[in-house]
């Protein structure tokens, strides 16, 4: 399922490309030939200097991370060509995870926004479980190393099957795979802190 995005009063127009620029690179946004972002944020798949305020890495596995009031902006890279994930906030093991799936296939971008209902999944989307889409901004990238995946969205969305993330300390689970299917088990996971 490819997700589009709906852009609030928030972003600032700062270009308009004409076209793609690769098959392995790509950032979704509406109109889909113009480049949206906030300050010095772009969802592009490039994680640049001063982008993030923070960073965390496991392994082949890192997290980027900056906040302001109201959003919350990540970036997601591991040594992988299958998709990456974040779970936000989980209960035991997997529960209660608020949890983002990203990866690039045919050049494209795509992400999901799940929940996970027990310490082992399922986790599904949240509009399937009554819940929203809230994923306001993404868009990624994959070379012959590694999927980049970057995204905002609001600090609270006020879903139910969205963990908000608050100052301090938030606890997170991440993983990868080397598949672009969902249904596929990741071959990396691991827990984590982050701290706004």
């Amino acid at each position: 399922m490819k997700k589009r995005v709906l852009f609030t009063g928030i972003f600032l127009l700062l270009a308009v490309i004409p076209g793609c620029s690769s098959s392995s690179e790509s950032m979704t946004t509406a109109p889909p030939q113009t480049t949206l972002v906030v300050e010095d944020w772009l969802p592009d798949g490039i994680i640049s200097a001063g982008e993030y305020s923070n960073s965390r890495k496991f392994g082949d596995y890192t997290l980027y991370w900056r906040s302001d009031e109201e959003n919350i902006y990540f970036g997601m890279a591991a040594k992988t060509d299958g998709w990456v994930a974040i779970g936000i906030q989980p209960g035991s093991r997997m529960k209660d995870a608020d949890m983002i799936f990203g990866f690039v296939k045919d050049g494209e971008v795509e992400i999901q926004d799940q929940y996970s209902t027990g310490d082992f999944g399922p986790h599904s989307l949240d509009t399937e479980l009554g819940g929203s889409d809230d994923i306001v901004a993404f868009g990624g990238r994959e070379d012959d190393e590694f999927t980049t995946i970057e995204f905002s969205r609001k600090m609270n969305t006020g879903d139910t099957y969205d963990n908000p993330v608050s100052p301090g300390v938030n606890k997170i689970i991440w993983s990868y795979s080397s598949s672009d299917s969902l249904s596929a088990r990741h071959s990396t996971r691991g827990y984590g802190e982050i701290e706004l």
